[in-house]
């Protein structure tokens, strides 16, 4: 696991469209979907945890490019909306002060 990975997964913030909206603010607009394990392995088929990390702008660079997702689409708003009601996935943000 990563220093970064590790950051995250220490500092982070649920996901509600309060804190959404705050990103927003500070320049971000899109989120990168990464997947993990119970026991924080990269996992993207069958992920405990989804980690959205928020990012300002995409990379160029194809071979860069990961699984990533508009920081105001309706699927990011649904699941702030749900709120951690699925014992199965669990989903936060990754904390970017």
């Amino acid at each position: 696991m990563t220093n970064e990975v590790k950051n995250n997964f220490l500092c982070h913030m649920p996901l509600t469209n309060e804190a959404l909206h705050n990103l927003q603010q500070k320049g971000y607009k899109y989120v990168q979907v990464q997947g993990y394990t119970l026991d924080h392995h990269p996992e993207y088929v069958e992920p405990h945890y989804l980690m959205l990390v928020p990012i300002k702008s995409l990379s160029a660079n194809r071979e860069k490019m990961d699984i990533y997702e508009d920081i105001n689409s309706d699927l990011i708003k649904e699941w702030a909306k749900a709120g951690s009601n699925d014992n199965r996935l669990e989903i936060f943000l990754a904390d970017r002060k």
